[in-house]
């Protein structure tokens, strides 16, 4: 295969298109191609949508033709995580519940990937609803790592980092409620953006979370940055969303670390990082130091937001799922065949996320055994109720984070603590802890702020994640930091580059 076209950025590909030295057709059709050979054993997508891509192609190629104005993704294939629904494209959230899902409209990214000029390839794998720590559900395979077949892809977004790390596409959209692109985007490789909640709408989807944030992943700063550029901004449909105009993140991209407060920690004074991923998060750092950031290491005990009461739960609910030796009937006739009504788009008008709206659950309870192991054990249940004491703690803790802003404009730390762990058996979590590979993540969305990961190295010939979170509403600051820790990387982007069969 052509490993130009597969490793190159977007952005490369777009400049290539609009000079008529690509066609978006060749394009599409290589990294299906490519597709084909390698999703039999990655399981990056749920659905791959070829027709309806190669449709897009080449209405794509027939306006280059016609020399009309072109959009910034004009032709180029993005993968988007089944969590959005698309227009004539099955979203199934990566449940059975929802497997025969087709909606009648796009929800706002994939309508604003289709007005940027983006080929919509195809949906990428996710657990059920985005709510376990592994890409793995029923109506598939489960998204496994490219760079070793044995480990998770991470999750939420497993699939969607996963696809971007193999080359199969330049672009992939995914989510994050707690680390959902940060984690996948470290263990795979890629560089992933969680923007401040609100920033890219949510209207039409399968929202989860008021501090969660679908969000670009790509292989090149300057890739994320272009997606979040159209991505981004108000949607007077969606009751959640920002409605203050979004900043300019291409623009000042190339703007450098001189001047900038780093604040760092390794630990986040509980945490323990591997020695190895600790080191190389911390040379990356002193890279940033040597393009003329002032960074300064913190000793802040930064606690993590869920509570001994959520911390049980969870840990139960793990136990649980575990120990079963889970016998499940996945036969495709028995998924119902859900039709678009008006109820589902008019929940993005609350304060709701969709999967804790009524009709949602109550379609949950009514398919229950169509679920996954851990929704079928939690359905109905909900989260744990907050007292007053942990209500208060959790606001504490957020001032406590955010204050540290007073002193600097961005704050690093590692993404993991670990490589990418080996997929256990049966549908049991993959981490040893109650904080699911959250511990360095999961403040971000707590507090609000945007934060990033970019690969800074490699343990065990497996990519490591440097995390660099900002001021809520301070997306561009996060990708100039790493926009400028890519260009000094001791590596290069062949480095990033998994060791794939049959590619």
């Amino acid at each position: 295969m052509d490993d130009e076209l597969s490793w190159a950025s977007a952005h490369h590909l777009r400049s290539l298109i609009g000079a008529r030295q690509l066609s978006p057709v060749e394009l599409l059709e290589h990294c299906l191609a490519r597709i084909e050979v390698l999703e039999p054993s990655l399981h990056a997508f749920i659905t791959v949508a070829a027709e309806r891509a190669m449709d897009q192609a080449r209405r794509a190629e027939d306006a280059v033709a016609r020399g009309e104005e072109l959009g910034p993704l004009h032709g180029v294939p993005v993968a988007v995580k089944d969590e959005v629904w698309t227009e004539g494209i099955a979203s199934s959230g990566g449940s059975m519940v929802f497997g025969r899902f087709v909606p009648g409209r796009d929800g706002t990214v994939a309508e604003r990937l289709r007005g940027a000029g983006a080929v919509i390839v195809g949906k990428t794998s996710l657990p059920e609803f985005a709510v376990w720590p592994r890409s793995k559900h029923r109506l598939g395979g489960e998204s496994v790592n490219p760079w070793d077949a044995r480990r998770i892809s991470g999750a939420s977004s497993g699939g969607s980092a996963a696809s971007v790390s193999a080359g199969l596409v330049p672009l992939a959209v995914g989510s994050d409620g707690g680390g959902s692109i940060r984690i996948p985007s470290a263990i795979c490789g890629t560089t992933g953006l969680f923007p401040t909640p609100g920033r890219i709408p949510s209207y039409g989807s399968f929202s989860y979370s008021l501090g969660g944030s679908l969000g670009p992943i790509a292989r090149d700063v300057r890739d994320v940055a272009l997606l979040q550029q159209v991505l981004a901004g108000p949607d007077a449909r969606d009751a959640g969303a920002l409605t203050t105009a979004p900043p300019d993140v291409l623009g000042g991209l190339d703007d450098g670390m001189t001047g900038l407060r780093v604040g760092w920690s390794l630990d986040l004074g509980h945490l323990q990082p591997r020695p190895e991923v600790a080191r190389l998060v911390e040379q990356a750092i002193a890279v940033l130091g040597g393009l003329g950031a002032r960074s300064e290491a913190f000793a802040d005990r930064i606690d993590h937001p869920w509570g001994a009461d959520m911390r049980g739960a969870l840990m139960q609910l793990q136990a649980v799922v575990a120990a079963q030796d889970w016998v499940l009937d996945d036969d495709p006739a028995a998924i119902p065949e859900l039709v678009d009504e008006d109820w589902m788009w008019a929940v993005f008008g609350t304060d709701t996320p969709f999967t804790a709206s009524p009709g949602f659950l109550e379609l949950c309870v009514r398919h229950q055994q169509l679920l996954a192991p851990n929704g079928q054990l939690s359905v109905g249940m909900g989260l744990p109720q907050l007292d007053a004491a942990e209500l208060a703690r959790q606001a504490a803790l957020r001032t406590q984070f955010l204050g540290l802003f007073d002193r600097y404009d961005v704050i690093c730390t590692p993404t993991m603590t670990d490589v990418a762990p080996i997929a256990p058996d049966g549908w049991a979590s993959p981490y040893p802890d109650d904080l699911m590979g959250t511990g360095f993540t999961f403040i971000a969305n707590h507090a609000g702020c945007p934060a990033a990961t970019i690969p800074c190295g490699f343990v065990d010939g497996l990519p490591v994640g440097l995390q660099v979170i900002g001021r809520p509403g301070d997306e561009a600051t996060v990708l100039r930091t790493i926009r400028a820790y890519e260009g000094a990387r001791p590596f290069g982007p062949e480095s990033l580059r998994p060791p794939l069969d049959g590619a």
